[in-house]
């Protein structure tokens, strides 16, 4: 259940401590880390500090309420799923929510029906987000790290995958960034060659093109 939020991060920010920890224990069992605040600053704090997936914050805290906690996060990221739990549902606040591009604004009491309602947004939210499509008829789904075309479906490395995600934005990855996946070792020419030559049986034929001295584009037959 909910198995797109299995490797996520979430921060969750609310000052009424029993909240807190009543929400925390119930919502931590679906993220792999789930980080609490119970004020604005060292919620935001926590921000800063983790790779961070998803935000749940109350309205009314303390040190920096939740608008203003709202405000900042979005200054850097303007995409990263947000959503107000709050007992507050006066007009202003819900029209500056709107402004904030808020995903969800949830009235307390937090019901476990509108947990479940949250869990299940959040998932197939993120189930979107991890399907890409390198080229027409050519899937990646980078959750479970498969590539799947013509009815086939394979299983990709850690490596693999971080490679065709970068194939896929730039239709082109040079040999710097081919070496810097393998993080702490250099990779000698064959390595790499040994590597492509394995990632091509997961490709559809003559998707992966060499550019000589510079790294591989991607080019789609036909």
């Amino acid at each position: 259940m909910y198995d797109y939020l299995k490797d996520k991060t979430a921060l969750y920010i609310e000052d009424e401590i029993d909240v807190l920890q009543n929400i925390s224990e119930l919502l931590s069992n679906f993220f792999r880390t789930f980080y609490t605040a119970s004020d604005g600053e060292r919620g935001y704090e926590l921000f800063k500090n983790h790779h961070i997936d998803v935000v749940l914050v109350d309205i009314e805290l303390p040190k920096m309420n939740g608008i203003e906690l709202i405000k900042k996060i979005r200054e850097t990221h303007k995409e990263i799923p947000i959503v107000v739990i709050s007992a507050y549902t006066k007009t202003d606040y819900l029209l500056e929510s709107i402004e904030l591009k808020l995903d969800q604004y949830i009235v307390k009491p937090l019901t476990s029906v509108k947990i479940h309602d949250l869990l299940k947004k959040l998932d197939t939210m993120f189930s979107s987000k991890t399907m890409m499509i390198l080229v027409p008829g050519v899937w990646i789904d980078q959750q479970i790290s498969t590539i799947t075309f013509e009815d086939k479906r394979y299983f990709l490395t850690k490596r693999e995958l971080a490679f065709l995600v970068i194939l896929s934005k730039n239709k082109f990855i040079s040999y710097d960034e081919m070496s810097a996946l393998w993080e702490d070792e250099v990779p000698s020419q064959n390595a790499i060659r040994s590597y492509i030559k394995h990632l091509r049986k997961k490709l559809p034929p003559d998707l992966l093109k060499n550019r000589n001295g510079l790294g591989y584009s991607m080019e789609q037959s036909g």
